[in-house]
């Protein structure tokens, strides 16, 4: 770039001095990147998985020295001198080409501990009376699936889903009564209206019983039918 400035004759221009802090920008951005790739991949390799303190440490030490390099940042003198007022300006023209920032650092941390959650959280569903449909995530079939061979055994293993899965208070009282009014309405055509009741309590915990879903839609068709 120099190069072909200077044979322009606009070696000690602006342009000159843009071009500049626009490539040292893309090589500190580049080495960022590169760095926090890394560091993410070295969890992964070794099964550590990120909690919110982790990420947020992971964001402060990376953006930390994103900031050290470009403060680092001098203008490099074009010909005879530096161009006047561009000694302070120039790592702020660095900081605009590297374009990182907090967020989008840490919209890439939550991003890799989201993929790898799903890729080592196997779905596990449940069926009952030999309904063995099963479900794959992206064309792979990860799934744990369990024949249960009577109402109670799925509805109570349900329950102790629900009771561990929730934290005690109104919310799970709420929940677990609504599942024993389902229980005592398998069959009947209430079964409908009390599994939208079910669903409603549920809805603040939708996690936890994702797993029965399969089980009680079949339920659910069967009394509709």
């Amino acid at each position: 770039m120099r190069s072909q400035l200077a044979a322009r004759g606009i070696l000690q221009s602006g342009t000159m001095i843009n071009e500049n802090a626009r490539i040292v920008g893309e090589q500190i951005k580049a080495m960022i990147e590169a760095r926090l790739d890394a560091i993410l991949e070295g969890y992964e390799l070794y099964g550590i998985a990120i909690n919110d303190q982790m990420a947020i440490n992971i964001c402060d030490d990376v953006i930390q020295d994103m900031n050290q390099l470009v403060y680092n940042c001098k203008c490099p003198p074009f010909g005879v001198s530096t161009p006047s007022g561009l000694e302070s300006q120039y790592p702020r023209m660095v900081a605009q080409a590297v374009g990182l920032s907090a967020n989008l650092v840490k919209t890439e941390i939550d991003r890799r501990r989201l993929r790898t959650k799903m890729e080592r959280s196997p779905i596990t569903n449940y069926y009952v009376q030999g309904e063995n449909a099963r479900v794959n995530v992206n064309t792979t079939d990860n799934s744990l699936n369990v024949v249960m061979e009577s109402k109670e055994e799925f509805f109570g293993t349900l329950q102790q889903r629900i009771e561990s899965g929730v934290p005690e208070g109104d919310e799970r009282r709420k929940i677990l009564d609504a599942l024993t009014v389902l229980r005592e309405s398998h069959g009947n055509p209430s079964f409908a209206k009390r599994y939208t009741d079910f669903m409603a309590a549920a809805a603040n915990h939708i996690t936890v019983i994702v797993p029965f879903i399969p089980a009680l839609t079949e339920m659910l068709h069967k009394v509709l039918k």
